[in-house]
This record gives C-alpha cells, sequence and structure tokens, in this order.
C-alpha cells in the first residue's frame, strides 16, 4: 500500500519536472510563496466512535510552497505541503500527511488548450471532504486519494467549444477491511450558441470502475456506466438566463449488485441582482429505473444565493436529489439526500477577519435506511507584521442515523501559527 502511495506521490514530482522546461523557453511572470504552520489540535472523538469516545491532543508542523509560472501561452501551478502530525496519547498514530495540487494549460495552436490537473492527498483524518468523497472514517489508518484528469479543448467560436478528456481516480487505503478502487471515466462535451441569446451543452462520458481488498475478502463490485446529457440556454438578459435539461445515467454492476439507469429533467434559473448579489435556482425530477425491484422516483432542487459586502460575504443555498458513493471508506451507493448550507465571512477590523458555517444533510440508501449529518465551524484570523497571522477554529460533527452504531458526535478546536511570503519576478 505504502508502495503505491509513494508510486503516486513520485509521479506527481515527475510530471512537474517534466512541464517545468517547457515553461522556461520564454518569458515568464514566476511568483514564489514558501509557507509553514504549526498548529495545536484538542479532539474529544478522534475514532468517531458513539460508545467509547477517545481524546485526543496533536500538535501538526507544516511546511508548504506555492509556485506559478505563467505567460500568454501556458501556465503551471503547483501547491505542495507535508505535516508532521504528532499524537499526545495515541502516539501509534503519528504519520506524516501529504497535499499536492497540480494545475497546467498549454496553448498547443491558436483555438486549442490542453489542461491536466491532478490532486494528491496522504492522510488518517477521518473526515473525508473533497470533491470525490463526503464520507468518515472510523480508524486513524493512512489513506491515499489521487485524482487526475486531462482535456483537449477546441474553441469554433466565441462561445463554441469541443473538449475531450479523461479522468482518473484512486483510493488506496491501509485498512485492509476497506475497500481500494480506481475509476477511468473519458468524456466528451460540446457547448453551442446559436446565436447571442440561444446555446446547447451536450455532453457524454463512460466509467469503469474496479475494486479490491487486500485482505482476501471480497470487495464491492465492479461495474461499467454511461453518461450523457443535454441542456438548452436562454439568455433573457446579459444578467439573467434559464436552461432546461435531461440526463441519463446507466450502471451495470459484474456481480449481485443490481444494475439501474437514472433519468432526470430539470429546469433552472440564474440571475445576477447586481455585481454583489446573485442567486440561482433549480428543481427537476429523476426516476431510478431498477433492473429487479421496483423502480425509485424523486425530486432534485438546488438553490443558491451570495451576497459580498464592503466587510465580508454570506452564501446560503440547499441542495437535493440522487447521489452515488462507490470509492469512498463508506460505500453507500445510490442514494437520495436533502441538504442546506451557509457561511459567512467578515471582516471587524484590516487585520482580524471572522467567519462561520453550517451544514444538514440528509440521506436514504435503496434500503431505505437513513441518516442526518450536521456539520459547523467558527473561527477568528489575525494577521500581524505582514507575514504572520494567528486563528483559532472551532469545528463540530455529528451524525445520527437508523443505525447507532455508526452515530457520532465530533468537536475539535485549533490554534494555528503561520507564516508566508509571497516573491514575484
Amino acid at each position: 500500500m505504502k508502495i503505491v502511495g509513494g508510486w503516486k506521490a513520485l509521479f506527481f514530482l515527475l510530471i512537474t519536472l517534466f512541464l517545468f522546461p517547457m515553461i522556461c523557453m520564454a518569458d515568464y511572470r514566476f511568483e514564489l510563496t514558501p509557507r509553514i504552520s504549526v498548529s495545536q489540535v484538542y479532539d474529544d472523538n478522534i475514532y468517531l466512535d458513539n460508545n467509547n469516545e477517545k481524546s485526543d491532543y496533536m500538535i501538526t508542523a507544516s511546511p508548504g510552497i506555492n509556485l506559478m509560472i505563467s505567460s500568454i501561452n501556458n501556465s503551471l501551478s503547483l501547491d505542495y505541503s507535508p505535516t508532521w502530525v504528532w499524537y499526545d496519547e495515541y502516539e501509534e498514530n503519528d504519520t506524516v500527511r501529504h497535499a499536492g495540487t497540480l494545475e497546467f494549460w498549454q496553448n498547443i495552436a491558436e483555438h486549442l488548450r490542453f489542461n491536466l490537473t491532478d490532486t494528491y492527498l496522504k492522510s488518517e483524518e477521518p473526515f473525508e471532504d473533497t470533491a470525490e468523497a463526503e464520507g468518515v472514517r472510523t480508524t486513524r489508518n493512512t489513506y491515499y486519494r489521487n485524482t487526475g484528469s486531462a482535456s483537449l479543448r477546441y474553441q469554433f467560436g466565441p462561445e463554441d467549444t469541443i473538449t475531450f478528456g479523461y479522468r482518473h481516480s484512486l483510493l488506496e487505503n491501509e485498512d485492509v477491511t476497506l475497500d481500494d478502487g480506481t475509476i477511468h471515466n473519458p468524456f466528451c462535451s460540446i457547448t453551442y450558441w446559436f446565436d447571442v441569446k440561444s446555446g446547447l451543452e451536450l455532453n457524454c462520458g463512460f466509467t469503469d470502475a474496479k475494486f479490491s481488498r487486500d485482505d482476501g475478502t471480497k470487495a464491492g463490485d465492479d461495474y461499467t456506466g454511461h453518461g450523457a446529457g443535454m441542456r438548452y440556454i436562454y439568455r433573457f438578459t446579459q444578467n439573467t438566463n434559464g436552461s432546461i435539461g435531461y440526463t441519463v445515467t446507466t450502471r451495470d454492476f459484474d456481480g449481485l449488485t443490481e444494475d439501474y439507469d437514472i433519468h432526470e429533467g430539470s429546469v433552472g434559473f440564474e440571475h445576477a441582482l447586481s455585481s454583489d448579489i446573485s442567486l440561482s435556482l433549480g428543481g427537476g425530477y429523476f426516476t431510478q429505473k431498477n433492473e429487479r425491484s421496483g423502480d425509485e422516483t424523486g425530486y432534485s432542487y438546488n438553490a443558491s444565493l451570495a451576497k459580498r459586502f464592503q466587510r465580508g460575504s454570506f452564501n446560503i443555498g440547499a441542495q437535493g436529489g440522487w447521489d452515488e458513493s462507490y470509492l469512498e471508506a463508506e460505500r453507500r451507493g445510490f442514494t437520495r439526500y436533502w441538504s442546506a448550507d451557509s457561511r459567512l465571512e467578515y471582516m471587524f477590523m484590516q487585520d482580524l477577519n471572522g467567519y462561520a458555517g453550517g451544514s444538514y444533510r440528509r440521506d436514504e440508501d435503496s434500503a431505505d435506511r437513513e441518516w442526518k449529518t450536521w456539520r459547523g465551524n467558527c473561527g477568528l484570523r489575525l494577521m500581524f507584521m505582514r507575514w504572520f497571522s494567528l486563528s483559532l477554529d472551532y469545528s463540530y460533527a455529528q451524525r445520527d442515523g437508523d443505525f447507532d452504531v455508526e452515530d457520532y458526535t465530533d468537536n475539535r478546536v485549533m490554534l494555528t501559527l503561520s507564516a508566508s511570503k509571497l516573491y514575484r519576478w
């Protein structure tokens, strides 16, 4: 397992070294930001156990670097930070986390652009909130996650594009009782505007997912799938547009898991009330057509309001519909969900910022099992002596489900001292 994680880190570095000579052939703008942070953390339930809560103090030290190199025809952005973690009581959990991101684009021809992104994570943290996962873990065993994407985009009109690409996602767990997995996802999308008011988006993709376990037991079923969709967009004004769309998603499993297709229709509305306020609304209806059992239906929705003001910003939103969870520590499969979230950021004075946010989500799986999740955090950040900052953060998480063994309540307090400085040339 560690070999795989090390290989991914090496691959991340080799890609960077390969791209770096490409951007040293002409005049470029360089931005380099070294940084370091040291934190003291208290967590009152490090294993997210409902019946036997164990608390601990942790000290973390995290140096890091951000590099940006750009010109008219290409750009490279690299961010990397290892984090040394020392536990006070449960020293067996001591580890070194790694987090890195890479973004690169290159104009190959006048209207042809190559894009590459990659994200690497090595961690033992139980909360895994990424673009690929929202699951939790009940151990502090290390896991590795890598997600990459490469694409070619051709622009054949002022707003008309066609894109071909490939995404790859990998998850490796040191906990042998959890699934490892990879997902391959080639895709294509087209955006075409008939005129300044009417546009059409088309997309399609193929998914190939494979899973395994190191303890020799059976992992979750592999599957393949297809996805296709279309969306018609109409601009009422420069600041207002509406849309109507339809998507179909298929899942074909190798084992006993039931195959299904999902058909969904949706409408959407977006409006910029002013330069500081934006509103978006959407709704839809989906049908899950199962191979053996009866069909499932439901409504989907999304709504968000964003407001910027002189000293900060405020966002509030709600989402609901269907979701899938396969490449996670918790393999929940197809679920229906309802959620809401909000966040406030405010500058009390020039060097003192505050923030607060919270979310609620209710999930229901195909067996009608329900669980509810609450998240929240708040904090203060003080900047001083130009390059230094001191922050205090409190976070809260709770799950309440039909099976009490999966419930948890967690409180965490973190005090962090950071320093960073930007160099340009």
